[in-house]
């Protein structure tokens, strides 16, 4: 079984979201080197290519498109959690 952080899975959207890896990068507001590793540790986890990488970007591979809607859903849920948190002081 795949093991990703939220920073990993919000990278992964933004990259496809963005066509390349320096735009979900960009998005997700890591530096590229960063964002590479971080990609090729997914693939590297996965045992497979997540990624096509081309001249032009890049693209989801067959399995880098399986179930995009669950991850973006986890991601919305992640997000929203956050809000639901009770404010709390340090002492």
């Amino acid at each position: 079984m795949l093991h990703l952080d939220l920073v990993d899975l919000r990278l992964f959207l933004h990259v496809v979201e963005a066509g390349s890896i320096t735009g979900g990068a960009a998005r997700s507001h890591l530096a590229l080197p960063s964002a590479s590793a971080r990609i090729r540790g997914m693939e590297r986890r996965a045992g497979l290519a997540l990624l096509e990488r081309g001249r032009r970007g890049v693209s989801p591979t067959p399995a880098g498109r399986a179930s995009p809607t669950m991850r973006a859903s986890c991601c919305s849920r992640c997000g929203s959690c956050r809000g639901n948190w009770p404010a709390t002081r340090r002492a």
